[in-house]
C-alpha cells in the first residue's frame, strides 16, 4: 500500500512541478479561495490512480468533494496544498494523500515536489522522510518554538486573535499557506509546534499520521484527540500542545 502511495505523489508532484510558475488564469472558489490547473489535473489523476487500483474504496478530495465507496477505507486527498503560494510562485506546498479505515487514520504521504522530499507514515511503524526515520522534538518551553499556523478563510479574525496569546510567550510565529507542510515540518522539529483554527480534513489527514508515528500529540481547542472532521488542531510534543491548549482559550 505505501509503494503505491509513494508512487502516485510522486507522479502527482511531476504534474504541479509541469504547471509551477507557468500558471495562467486562476479560477476562484471563493473571494479568496482559488483553484489552478495544477489542481484539477493533479486531482483528477489521484482518483483515476485510486479507483483503478481500490475501486471499492471511498475518496474525499478537496476539489471534487466526496466520491463514495462500498468500503470503510477511505482516501483523503488534497493535489496542491497551498494553492496560494504555488500560484504566487512560492515554493511552499505538497501534495498530500491520508488512507482512513473507519474514520482512523492509518497512513499518509505528505510529498514536496520542488524539494523532492516524502514524509510518510504508517500506523504503527514509525514516520520517515526519504527513508530517514524522524521523532518530533523534545523542547518543552514555549518561549523557546517556532510556531506554524494559517489563517483559513472564514474564521481567520479569531486566530489572530489567538495569535495575541501565542507571540508574547513563543519564539516566533510564521503563516507558512500550507498545512499539510506546516505540520509535517513540526514532525521534522523545523517548527516544534502548529496550530489551526479552521482546518480540513484533506490539509491534515496525511500529516496527521506522520506526527503521531514521529510520537507527537494531535489535538482539538477542546482538548480531545483530533479527529478526521476536526475544523482546529494543536500539533507538537505532549508537554508543548498541554500549554499551546491554554494559549487558544
Amino acid at each position: 500500500m505505501l509503494d503505491f502511495v509513494l508512487k502516485i505523489a510522486e507522479n502527482a508532484g511531476k504534474i504541479s512541478l509541469k504547471h509551477f510558475r507557468r500558471i495562467g488564469k486562476v479560477s476562484f472558489k471563493s473571494k479568496q479561495d482559488i483553484v489552478t490547473v495544477a489542481d484539477t489535473e493533479v486531482e483528477e489523476f489521484l482518483i483515476n490512480e485510486i479507483e483503478h487500483a481500490f475501486p471499492e474504496h471511498g475518496i474525499l478530495a478537496e476539489e471534487s468533494g466526496s466520491h463514495k465507496g462500498n468500503s470503510d477505507y477511505l482516501w483523503v486527498i488534497d493535489p496542491v496544498d497551498g494553492t496560494v503560494n504555488y500560484a504566487a510562485g512560492l515554493p511552499y506546498f505538497a501534495v498530500s494523500i491520508g488512507l482512513a479505515f473507519k474514520e482512523q487514520l492509518i497512513l499518509g504521504v505528505v510529498f514536496d515536489p520542488y524539494q523532492n522530499d516524502f514524509m510518510y507514515a504508517e500506523k504503527g511503524k514509525g514516520a520517515y522522510i526519504n527513508g530517514r526515520r524522524i521523532r518530533i522534538g523534545s523542547e518543552s518551553k514555549l518561549i523557546n518554538c517556532l510556531v506554524a499556523t494559517d489563517l483559513g478563510h472564514k474564521r481567520s479574525r479569531q486566530i489572530v486573535g489567538r495569535l495575541k496569546s501565542l507571540l508574547p510567550v513563543t519564539r516566533a510565529v510564521r503563516i507558512m499557506g500550507s498545512a499539510s507542510r506546516g505540520l509535517v515540518d513540526t514532525a521534522l522539529n523545523r517548527f516544534q509546534a502548529y496550530v489551526h483554527n479552521d482546518i480540513q480534513p484533506w490539509d491534515a489527514a496525511a500529516a496527521y499520521v506522520v506526527i503521531k508515528e514521529a510520537g507527537g500529540d494531535v489535538i482539538n481547542f477542546e482538548g480531545k484527540p483530533w479527529q478526521l472532521y476536526d475544523r482546529t488542531i494543536i500539533a507538537s510534543n505532549k508537554i508543548l500542545s498541554k500549554k499551546l491548549l491554554k494559549c487558544t482559550r
